[in-house]
């Protein structure tokens, strides 16, 4: 990412001197790039070709481009030139004899690109899976990391790529498709980007391309023939989620909108394309859900780039603006839960060695970091957006928008913005959020009730441990009659409060509609899936009912981030061990004194379950729950129970994925129920 530096010289000489300095170390402008490659897929090989045209005055390049390839020549006007090749980079000098005007360099290269691809997809938290780059008889992926084509330091002002492969199988990438075709036993495409962001990534398979044009703007989708029945309605959710953005920030970026299918799973939103594994296009609910996410992407992460200077603001942005903004539209209701999920994701999934402030957020690569970026950063931009109104917070999207696109932008971009628009100061306020690790942690304390004349009086005080934020708190009494309503002002460890009321009160509640980021007490947080994921102490334990095998249940502890934990035989399980352990069992154990009672509606027997009434004995079903153990331990027990092998085999790498509930059942080759039991949420609420 380009990043920007400002320098102030009080006297012009001084000025001209560091100007004539930094013409020096300056990156060379790069005027345009043009890349052609030609994939064989058979031997995992790419050949290519690359033109880049310098700005006058260049003298030394450098270019990024595989380790792992063979660079055959570098040429300036049709002359071979010397130049370096190691670890990636390519590097050059310009003879003074091409200095005069604009510097074509051409670079052919070949590269083996196979990567291995995930053997169980479903058990990583690190979005790319270890694949950077994949040329093979399936598909191809090539990231913007896997150096498939000579990447200058900056990026060109316009790029164009022509990709050839063979008969049957198209190819997509960023900017406008300016060709497509198939000439004998090759088919060839053609792609122009006008405003070229960041690095390219290059996509192929045996794709069936769906087209329309909408608003002005080339839909395009490009699926393996088994998916091609669902391209209507991905074209049809592409319309509707680019107008709804447009609307929202101005017009759509890019040259086409795509959505492209990989053949492993991802959810990438690249510029002017998103990219979604099978797996994934098909689940019923990405449609409304990771999709919008991606599009969102188109302005925020893509058009407008992040600065990782300060952090990365773009995933909680996009968090905020598609899976929590369509949720709130929706109703009131959906929006609240979905805030409440934020902050019980973070509590359960964060601890102190994990924490890391927003500003030092780059990307996700654990659950801890995705619920920091991801979930505290969405609550900072509701915040915000609470603070200001959506006025000005729109209002802000939109000059961001209209003022710096195509440029990186940081979290100071952005505070500036939302301070001018809502005619406030927001750096303090933002700051807090921003530069610190974990969250305020508030509690009611000493709430009492009592007469006053004809009305009634509650008093008492919020508790804050250190470090203190300075918040408005809200608070809600509700009574006999309408609820009355508080903003209470928060600076320090103890606030006193006093709430009058004509009727009588029933329940105090502390930040009822959760519009606060904070840190949940225990008792405010339901456990759930996310209690295993986030264990500090777990001890995994084999039973005789199991029916998985070592090998599975050791993938299901992988995919919920616990691959090295401990497991022992039932028979090896004591009372210290239960004490001073969360607990995660395969199958059901014969002893069960101090493990919780399984809930009312749920009862277990030999050849099945029963849950709500409904009997499950097929060898297809699957039983995964959470429960507390005993108070005051503060400790969870998860009761892993597949009805066969091949049952674990099937559901065991989609129960990572229900991390907010806490009790899960599959059978017939889906989920059949998710559920959780509600929080106790003594300290935040309080009834008379």
């Amino acid at each position: 990412m380009v990043r920007f530096s400002v320098f102030i010289v009080c006297a012009l000489s001084a000025f001209l001197n560091v100007s004539n300095v930094l013409a020096e170390w300056r990156e060379p402008a790069v005027v345009r790039q043009e890349i052609a490659v030609t994939l064989t897929p058979s031997d995992h090989l790419l050949v290519g070709e690359s033109t880049i045209t310098f700005a006058a005055g260049t003298r030394g390049v450098s270019l990024k481009l595989s380790p792992a390839a063979i660079v055959e020549s570098v040429t300036i006007a049709g002359d071979k030139i010397p130049f370096s090749f190691a670890e990636g980079d390519l590097s050059l000098d310009i003879p003074a004899k091409y200095g005069q005007g604009t510097i074509e360099i051409a670079v052919c290269y070949r590269a083996i690109f196979n990567d291995p691809l995930p053997l169980h997809p479903g058990s990583s938290e690190d979005p790319t899976y270890g694949v950077n780059g994949a040329i093979t008889n399936r598909g191809t992926f090539l990231g913007y990391g896997a150096g498939w084509y000579p990447a200058p330091s900056s990026t060109p002002r316009f790029r164009s790529v022509r990709v050839t492969t063979p008969a049957g199988t198209e190819a997509v990438t960023a900017g406008k498709r300016t060709y497509i075709g198939t000439n004998g036993a090759f088919s060839h495409s053609s792609w122009e980007e006008q405003h070229p962001v960041g690095g390219l990534s290059l996509c192929a398979g045996p794709y069936r391309i769906e087209e329309r044009r909408v608003d002005g703007v080339d839909l395009y989708t490009y699926f393996y023939p088994d998916n091609a029945s669902l391209a209507s309605r991905y074209l049809d959710a592409a319309a509707k989620y680019l107008r709804l953005y447009r609307d929202l920030f101005g017009p759509y970026p890019f040259e086409k909108f795509a959505v492209v299918e990989n053949f492993f799973p991802t959810g990438y939103g690249f510029p002017s394309f998103t990219l979604l594994g099978s797996s994934i296009i098909r689940l019923p609910f990405i449609i409304d859900t990771s999709f919008p996410h991606e599009i969102a992407h188109s302005w925020w992460g893509n058009a407008i780039p992040v600065d990782h200077s300060e952090g990365n603001w773009a995933e909680g942005l996009v968090t905020y603006l598609a899976d929590y903004l369509l949720k709130e539209r929706r109703s009131p209701t959906e929006g609240r839960d979905y805030r409440m999920q934020l902050l019980a994701d973070y509590t359960a999934l964060v601890t102190p060695d994990t924490d890391l402030p927003l500003s030092a957020f780059t990307s996700r690569v654990d659950p801890a970091s995705r619920v920091i970026g991801y979930g505290k950063g969405a609550m900072v931009f509701h915040m915000i957006r609470t603070e200001i109104g959506d006025r000005a917070f729109f209002g802000a999207l939109r000059e961001i928008c209209r003022d710096r696109l195509y440029r990186s932008t940081t979290w100071s971009d952005l505070e500036r913005a939302f301070s001018r628009n809502s005619g406030r100061d927001l750096s303090s306020f933002m700051k807090q959020w921003l530069t610190r690790p974990g969250g305020p942690r508030l509690t009611l304390s000493k709430v009492t009730r009592r007469r006053e004349g004809s009305g009634w009086a509650v008093s008492g005080t919020v508790e804050q441990s250190s470090p203190f934020y300075e918040l408005r708190l809200p608070l809600r009494l509700d009574t006999d009659g309408p609820p009355v309503r508080e903003l209470l002002q928060v600076t320090r460890g103890v606030t006193p409060f006093s709430i009058i009321s004509a009727t009588e009160p029933r329940r105090l509640l502390l930040d009822p509609e959760t519009e606060i980021f904070r840190v949940l007490a225990q008792d405010e947080v339901p456990v759930t899936v996310n209690s295993i994921k986030g264990s500090k102490q777990l001890l995994a334990v084999m039973t005789e009912d199991c029916r998985a095998g070592e090998e599975i249940f050791k993938r299901l502890l992988e995919s919920l981030g616990k691959g090295k934990t401990t497991v022992i035989s039932e028979n090896m399980l004591d009372t210290e061990r239960i004490q001073g352990h969360d607990l995660i069992f395969c199958g059901i154990p014969k002893q069960r004194p101090q493990l919780p009672p399984f809930p009312a509606g749920i009862t277990i027997h030999s050849a099945g379950f029963s849950i709500s009434k409904e009997v499950v004995n097929a060898p297809d079903g699957l039983l995964f729950m959470v429960l507390p153990l005993p108070a005051p331990s503060g400790r969870v027990a998860a009761f892993f129970r597949p009805l066969s092998a091949a049952a674990a085999e099937q559901y065991t790498p989609k129960i990572t994925h229900y991390g907010k509930y806490g009790s899960l059942v599959f059978s017939a080759g889906a989920i059949q129920h998710k559920g959780t039991t509600p929080a106790s949420a003594k300290t935040s609420d309080i009834s008379f």
